[in-house]
């Protein structure tokens, strides 16, 4: 893995922390350290996704960017699809095969409710 740990502003800690703990627990993501200027979730000690409240009114989601966070499964990648959804993200891609990617690319793809895009991705063996 190239990319020790990413992390992204968010306008409201609290939702971001119950959106996040809901929609990462299916890849088997929890929070790893809280307190109240930060979460940061991972798995096995390892701390690999932070969330932080923004500091002023500047536009937190960049162009182009995006988190891609892996998934055990494709069933995960479709259950953390089904929470966000439900939790208020917008889809910018259904669950499923992307073969104009490769042949092996299942995912998915939303917005969180800070406009942050993140993508799910599950290699297929």
């Amino acid at each position: 893995m190239m990319i020790d740990h990413v992390s992204i502003g968010t306008r409201d800690l609290q939702r971001a922390l119950d959106f996040y703990t809901a929609c990462l627990a299916p890849l088997g993501y929890t929070v790893q350290h809280q307190d109240g200027t930060q979460a940061i979730f991972g798995a096995d000690g390892h701390w690999g996704f932070a969330i932080y409240p923004a500091q002023d009114d500047s536009p937190l989601p960049g162009h182009r960017a995006h988190i891609a966070f892996a998934a055990p499964s494709a069933e995960a990648a479709q259950a953390f699809h089904a929470r966000a959804t439900e939790l208020g993200a917008r889809t910018l891609r259904q669950p499923g095969l992307r073969p104009d990617i490769n042949e092996r690319y299942y995912g998915t793809m939303i917005t969180d409710p800070d406009q942050h895009t993140i993508e799910v991705v599950h290699w297929l063996g």
